[in-house]
Protein backbone atom coordinates (compact mmCIF):
# COMPACT_ATOMS: atom_id res chain seq x y z
CA UNK A 1 0.00 0.00 0.00
CA UNK A 2 3.03 2.20 -0.03
CA UNK A 3 3.39 5.10 2.49
CA UNK A 4 0.09 5.96 4.70
CA UNK A 5 -1.35 10.05 4.52
CA UNK A 6 0.26 10.55 7.58
CA UNK A 7 3.41 9.43 6.84
CA UNK A 8 3.40 12.12 3.47
CA UNK A 9 2.28 14.19 6.17
CA UNK A 10 5.02 13.90 8.27
CA UNK A 11 7.27 14.18 4.86
CA UNK A 12 5.88 17.72 3.89
CA UNK A 13 5.70 19.27 7.33
CA UNK A 14 2.94 21.91 8.30
CA UNK A 15 0.29 22.87 5.87
CA UNK A 16 0.52 26.75 4.04
CA UNK A 17 -2.84 27.30 4.58
CA UNK A 18 -6.03 25.08 6.52
CA UNK A 19 -9.74 26.41 4.33
CA UNK A 20 -12.86 25.20 6.05
CA UNK A 21 -15.72 24.13 3.20
CA UNK A 22 -18.80 22.21 3.32
CA UNK A 23 -17.91 21.20 6.64
CA UNK A 24 -14.72 19.90 6.41
CA UNK A 25 -11.04 21.16 6.99
CA UNK A 26 -8.42 21.68 3.53
CA UNK A 27 -4.74 21.63 4.23
CA UNK A 28 -2.58 22.91 1.38
CA UNK A 29 0.86 21.96 0.84
CA UNK A 30 3.18 23.43 -1.59
CA UNK A 31 5.69 21.34 -2.15
CA UNK A 32 9.03 20.52 -4.08
CA UNK A 33 8.45 17.85 -6.73
CA UNK A 34 11.01 15.07 -5.54
CA UNK A 35 9.57 15.12 -1.81
CA UNK A 36 6.67 13.01 -2.84
CA UNK A 37 8.38 11.19 -6.04
CA UNK A 38 7.59 7.91 -5.14
CA UNK A 39 4.46 8.51 -2.67
CA UNK A 40 2.14 5.80 -3.15
CA UNK A 41 -1.30 5.37 -1.42
CA UNK A 42 -4.77 4.25 -1.93
CA UNK A 43 -6.15 7.37 -0.37
CA UNK A 44 -4.42 9.56 -3.24
CA UNK A 45 -4.70 10.35 -6.38
CA UNK A 46 -3.12 12.67 -8.96
CA UNK A 47 -5.58 15.64 -10.59
CA UNK A 48 -4.61 18.20 -13.22
CA UNK A 49 -4.57 21.27 -11.77
CA UNK A 50 -4.25 23.76 -14.65
CA UNK A 51 -5.71 26.60 -15.44
CA UNK A 52 -3.51 27.79 -12.04
CA UNK A 53 -0.31 27.33 -13.90
CA UNK A 54 0.79 24.81 -16.92
CA UNK A 55 2.27 21.82 -15.37
CA UNK A 56 1.09 22.60 -11.88
CA UNK A 57 -0.16 19.58 -10.29
CA UNK A 58 -1.40 18.10 -7.12
CA UNK A 59 -2.29 15.47 -4.95
CA UNK A 60 -5.59 14.35 -2.85
CA UNK A 61 -5.78 12.48 -0.03
CA UNK A 62 -9.02 10.92 1.02
CA UNK A 63 -9.81 9.60 4.30
CA UNK A 64 -11.58 5.75 4.69
CA UNK A 65 -15.05 7.33 4.24
CA UNK A 66 -13.37 8.69 0.37
CA UNK A 67 -13.83 12.24 1.85
CA UNK A 68 -10.95 14.87 0.60
CA UNK A 69 -8.77 15.16 4.20
CA UNK A 70 -6.04 17.23 2.33
CA UNK A 71 -4.83 18.21 -0.53
CA UNK A 72 -0.94 18.39 -1.24
CA UNK A 73 0.05 20.27 -4.67
CA UNK A 74 2.94 22.27 -6.12
CA UNK A 75 3.63 24.63 -9.18
CA UNK A 76 6.32 23.19 -11.52
CA UNK A 77 8.00 26.11 -12.81
CA UNK A 78 11.30 24.11 -13.79
CA UNK A 79 14.94 25.81 -13.66
CA UNK A 80 15.91 28.42 -16.26
CA UNK A 81 18.35 26.25 -19.02
CA UNK A 82 20.18 26.88 -21.72
CA UNK A 83 22.40 24.85 -24.34
CA UNK A 84 25.77 25.71 -23.76
CA UNK A 85 29.82 24.77 -25.55
CA UNK A 86 32.10 24.01 -22.40
CA UNK A 87 35.57 23.65 -23.52
CA UNK A 88 37.84 20.56 -22.58
CA UNK A 89 41.09 20.17 -21.89
CA UNK A 90 42.57 20.08 -24.84
CA UNK A 91 39.98 22.46 -26.14
CA UNK A 92 37.36 20.06 -27.65
CA UNK A 93 33.68 21.35 -27.52
CA UNK A 94 31.75 19.12 -25.15
CA UNK A 95 27.66 20.22 -25.34
CA UNK A 96 26.70 20.82 -22.07
CA UNK A 97 23.31 22.37 -20.13
CA UNK A 98 23.45 24.94 -17.80
CA UNK A 99 20.33 25.48 -15.03
CA UNK A 100 19.53 28.22 -13.29
CA UNK A 101 17.14 28.78 -10.29
CA UNK A 102 14.28 31.23 -11.71
CA UNK A 103 13.30 34.12 -10.22
CA UNK A 104 16.72 34.83 -8.37
CA UNK A 105 18.71 38.38 -7.75
CA UNK A 106 22.07 39.11 -8.87
CA UNK A 107 23.77 37.71 -5.81
CA UNK A 108 26.68 34.59 -6.74
CA UNK A 109 25.50 31.43 -6.02
CA UNK A 110 27.24 28.25 -5.42
CA UNK A 111 27.72 25.86 -8.51
CA UNK A 112 27.54 22.03 -9.28
CA UNK A 113 28.92 20.45 -12.09
CA UNK A 114 26.78 17.18 -12.44
CA UNK A 115 28.23 14.18 -14.38
CA UNK A 116 26.47 11.77 -15.66
CA UNK A 117 26.90 7.79 -15.53
CA UNK A 118 28.15 5.19 -18.30
CA UNK A 119 25.33 6.08 -21.11
CA UNK A 120 24.50 3.12 -23.95
CA UNK A 121 25.97 4.06 -27.10
CA UNK A 122 24.36 7.09 -29.50
CA UNK A 123 22.81 8.53 -26.47
CA UNK A 124 22.72 12.68 -27.25
CA UNK A 125 21.26 13.62 -23.09
CA UNK A 126 22.88 13.17 -19.51
CA UNK A 127 19.83 10.98 -18.71
CA UNK A 128 19.67 12.45 -15.41
CA UNK A 129 15.78 13.03 -15.42
CA UNK A 130 14.63 15.37 -12.49
CA UNK A 131 17.65 15.78 -10.99
CA UNK A 132 19.41 18.65 -12.60
CA UNK A 133 16.47 21.08 -12.15
CA UNK A 134 15.90 19.91 -8.52
CA UNK A 135 19.86 21.38 -7.88
CA UNK A 136 18.64 24.33 -9.46
CA UNK A 137 15.46 24.77 -7.34
CA UNK A 138 17.06 24.70 -4.36
CA UNK A 139 19.46 27.57 -5.37
CA UNK A 140 22.23 26.13 -7.25
CA UNK A 141 23.72 26.70 -11.14
CA UNK A 142 24.47 23.48 -12.15
CA UNK A 143 26.29 22.48 -15.78
CA UNK A 144 25.34 19.13 -17.09
CA UNK A 145 28.04 18.35 -19.50
CA UNK A 146 28.06 15.37 -22.13
CA UNK A 147 31.03 14.09 -21.48
CA UNK A 148 34.04 12.81 -23.85
CA UNK A 149 33.39 9.69 -25.10
CA UNK A 150 28.91 10.76 -25.40
CA UNK A 151 29.68 14.62 -26.49
CA UNK A 152 32.81 13.75 -28.83
CA UNK A 153 36.05 13.02 -28.71
CA UNK A 154 37.61 9.49 -27.49
CA UNK A 155 36.67 7.66 -24.33
CA UNK A 156 39.90 6.89 -22.07
CA UNK A 157 37.50 5.82 -18.70
CA UNK A 158 38.52 8.43 -16.25
CA UNK A 159 41.37 10.54 -17.44
CA UNK A 160 40.10 12.97 -19.89
CA UNK A 161 36.91 13.10 -18.34
CA UNK A 162 38.70 14.35 -15.21
CA UNK A 163 40.64 16.68 -17.19
CA UNK A 164 37.39 17.94 -18.90
CA UNK A 165 35.59 18.19 -16.11
CA UNK A 166 38.74 20.52 -14.17
CA UNK A 167 38.22 22.90 -17.40
CA UNK A 168 34.16 22.59 -17.08
CA UNK A 169 34.66 23.61 -13.01
CA UNK A 170 36.79 26.81 -14.35
CA UNK A 171 34.52 27.92 -17.02
CA UNK A 172 31.69 28.14 -14.81
CA UNK A 173 33.70 29.30 -12.00
CA UNK A 174 33.79 32.38 -14.83
CA UNK A 175 29.76 32.54 -15.43
CA UNK A 176 28.24 35.70 -14.08
CA UNK A 177 26.33 34.81 -11.11
CA UNK A 178 28.55 31.81 -9.76
CA UNK A 179 30.76 32.04 -6.80
CA UNK A 180 34.00 30.81 -8.00
CA UNK A 181 34.44 29.69 -4.22
CA UNK A 182 31.88 27.73 -3.67
CA UNK A 183 31.29 25.33 -6.53
CA UNK A 184 31.31 21.01 -5.91
CA UNK A 185 31.13 18.03 -8.27
CA UNK A 186 28.93 14.83 -8.29
CA UNK A 187 28.71 12.33 -10.62
CA UNK A 188 26.81 9.05 -10.91
CA UNK A 189 28.13 5.86 -11.46
CA UNK A 190 30.83 6.37 -13.82
CA UNK A 191 29.82 9.69 -13.03
CA UNK A 192 31.24 9.55 -9.14
CA UNK A 193 34.61 7.74 -10.65
CA UNK A 194 35.36 10.90 -12.72
CA UNK A 195 33.81 13.73 -9.65
CA UNK A 196 36.39 11.96 -7.49
CA UNK A 197 39.33 12.14 -9.96
CA UNK A 198 38.38 15.50 -10.51
CA UNK A 199 38.81 16.19 -6.44
CA UNK A 200 42.38 15.31 -6.35
CA UNK A 201 43.14 17.28 -9.43
CA UNK A 202 41.04 20.46 -9.27
CA UNK A 203 41.76 23.07 -6.33
CA UNK A 204 38.63 25.00 -7.24
CA UNK A 205 36.44 21.79 -6.21
CA UNK A 206 34.92 22.72 -2.57
CA UNK A 207 32.50 19.45 -2.64
CA UNK A 208 32.05 15.95 -4.38
CA UNK A 209 29.06 13.56 -4.16
CA UNK A 210 30.11 10.17 -5.69
CA UNK A 211 26.88 8.00 -6.06
CA UNK A 212 27.33 4.84 -6.51
CA UNK A 213 31.02 4.89 -8.26
CA UNK A 214 34.19 3.04 -9.07
CA UNK A 215 36.79 3.68 -6.66
CA UNK A 216 39.18 0.67 -7.56
CA UNK A 217 39.43 -0.45 -10.96
CA UNK A 218 41.78 -3.03 -10.28
CA UNK A 219 39.68 -5.11 -8.08
CA UNK A 220 37.09 -4.70 -10.38
CA UNK A 221 38.84 -5.75 -13.35
CA UNK A 222 39.62 -8.68 -11.18
CA UNK A 223 36.58 -9.85 -10.50
CA UNK A 224 34.96 -9.47 -14.19
CA UNK A 225 33.26 -7.18 -12.59
CA UNK A 226 34.05 -3.67 -14.72
CA UNK A 227 32.69 -4.73 -18.09
CA UNK A 228 32.71 -1.23 -19.42
CA UNK A 229 36.17 -1.04 -20.51
CA UNK A 230 34.98 -3.70 -23.26
CA UNK A 231 35.38 -1.67 -26.60
CA UNK A 232 38.02 0.81 -24.85
CA UNK A 233 41.45 1.66 -26.54
CA UNK A 234 43.87 -1.61 -24.95
CA UNK A 235 46.06 1.36 -23.99
CA UNK A 236 43.25 2.77 -21.34
CA UNK A 237 42.77 -0.38 -19.93
CA UNK A 238 46.64 -1.10 -18.98
CA UNK A 239 46.29 1.44 -16.39
CA UNK A 240 43.86 0.63 -14.14
CA UNK A 241 45.40 2.51 -10.71
CA UNK A 242 45.65 5.78 -12.52
CA UNK A 243 41.68 5.86 -13.14
CA UNK A 244 40.82 4.40 -9.53
CA UNK A 245 40.13 7.36 -7.04
CA UNK A 246 41.60 5.13 -4.19
CA UNK A 247 45.02 5.89 -5.56
CA UNK A 248 44.71 9.51 -5.69
CA UNK A 249 42.59 9.68 -2.01
CA UNK A 250 45.38 11.57 -0.73
CA UNK A 251 45.36 13.96 -3.29
CA UNK A 252 41.40 14.82 -2.55
CA UNK A 253 41.27 17.75 -0.14
CA UNK A 254 37.52 18.75 -0.73
CA UNK A 255 34.74 16.97 1.73
CA UNK A 256 33.58 13.99 0.05
CA UNK A 257 29.97 12.21 0.46
CA UNK A 258 30.30 8.49 -0.78
CA UNK A 259 26.02 7.03 -1.23
CA UNK A 260 25.86 3.67 -2.60
CA UNK A 261 22.86 1.04 -2.45
CA UNK A 262 23.72 -2.17 -0.66
CA UNK A 263 22.99 -4.39 -3.08
CA UNK A 264 24.51 -2.71 -6.06
CA UNK A 265 25.64 -5.27 -8.41
CA UNK A 266 26.91 -3.48 -10.72
CA UNK A 267 29.06 -1.44 -8.95
CA UNK A 268 29.29 -3.29 -5.20
CA UNK A 269 29.43 -1.44 -2.62
CA UNK A 270 32.66 -2.63 -0.76
CA UNK A 271 33.75 0.20 -3.56
CA UNK A 272 32.83 2.90 -1.67
CA UNK A 273 33.42 1.43 1.29
CA UNK A 274 37.13 0.93 0.61
CA UNK A 275 37.13 4.87 -0.60
CA UNK A 276 35.78 5.83 2.83
CA UNK A 277 38.47 4.03 4.59
CA UNK A 278 41.56 5.04 2.30
CA UNK A 279 40.13 8.80 2.53
CA UNK A 280 39.77 8.18 6.22
CA UNK A 281 43.30 7.31 6.51
CA UNK A 282 44.56 10.61 4.27
CA UNK A 283 43.07 12.71 6.85
CA UNK A 284 39.98 13.52 4.28
CA UNK A 285 36.80 14.81 5.62
CA UNK A 286 34.07 11.64 4.08
CA UNK A 287 31.08 10.32 4.91
CA UNK A 288 29.23 6.89 3.35
CA UNK A 289 25.67 6.27 3.28
CA UNK A 290 24.32 3.60 2.33
CA UNK A 291 20.68 2.57 0.77
CA UNK A 292 19.23 -0.37 2.42
CA UNK A 293 17.81 -3.00 -0.36
CA UNK A 294 19.10 -0.44 -3.47
CA UNK A 295 21.43 -1.51 -6.51
CA UNK A 296 22.30 0.26 -9.21
CA UNK A 297 19.46 2.99 -9.91
CA UNK A 298 18.83 6.30 -9.60
CA UNK A 299 15.74 7.12 -8.14
CA UNK A 300 16.00 4.37 -5.61
CA UNK A 301 19.29 5.80 -3.94
CA UNK A 302 18.68 9.42 -4.60
CA UNK A 303 15.48 10.29 -3.20
CA UNK A 304 16.03 8.46 0.52
CA UNK A 305 19.23 10.53 0.68
CA UNK A 306 18.32 13.57 -0.86
CA UNK A 307 17.86 15.84 2.57
CA UNK A 308 21.32 13.97 3.65
CA UNK A 309 22.95 15.62 -0.22
CA UNK A 310 21.04 18.93 0.57
CA UNK A 311 23.06 18.96 4.50
CA UNK A 312 26.10 18.03 3.04
CA UNK A 313 26.27 20.62 0.34
CA UNK A 314 24.95 23.19 2.42
CA UNK A 315 27.67 22.88 4.91
CA UNK A 316 30.10 22.06 2.42
CA UNK A 317 29.25 25.23 -0.02
CA UNK A 318 26.90 27.19 2.12
CA UNK A 319 23.24 27.38 1.57
CA UNK A 320 21.78 28.93 -1.10
CA UNK A 321 20.24 32.07 -0.27
CA UNK A 322 17.88 32.26 -3.84
CA UNK A 323 15.72 28.58 -3.38
CA UNK A 324 13.22 28.69 -5.44
CA UNK A 325 9.68 27.63 -4.66
CA UNK A 326 6.26 28.41 -5.99
CA UNK A 327 4.90 29.00 -2.51
CA UNK A 328 6.95 29.86 0.54
CA UNK A 329 5.18 28.80 3.97
CA UNK A 330 4.49 31.48 6.09
CA UNK A 331 3.56 31.54 9.79
CA UNK A 332 0.99 34.38 9.57
CA UNK A 333 -0.31 32.93 5.81
CA UNK A 334 -4.22 33.52 5.90
CA UNK A 335 -6.19 30.97 3.41
CA UNK A 336 -7.03 32.27 0.07
CA UNK A 337 -10.49 32.81 -1.27
CA UNK A 338 -12.42 29.86 -2.72
CA UNK A 339 -11.96 31.84 -6.08
CA UNK A 340 -8.46 31.83 -6.03
CA UNK A 341 -7.71 28.18 -5.43
CA UNK A 342 -7.64 25.15 -7.46
CA UNK A 343 -10.67 23.25 -8.10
Amino acid sequence: MGESSDELLRKVGKPNEAVREDGYIYYNYFVQPYLLSGFSSKYVATCDAQPIEDSSTYFVTLDADRRVESRVFWIEKGAASQEVKVPGADGLPLPAILYSPRGCSTERKPGIVLLHGWLPGGTTNAGLGWIPDAFAQQGYVVLVPLMRGWGGGQNDCGLSQRADTARAIEWLASQPGVDPDRIGVVGFSFGGQVALLTGALSHRVKAILSYYGPTDLTTLNAHDLYQWHQGIQKESQSDLKSRSPVTVASQIKAPVLLIHGDIDANVPVEQSEEMEEVLWKSGGSVQLHLVSGAGHELNRVVIPTWPATQRFLDAALGKPTCVQAAHATSPSAQPSPPASRSQ
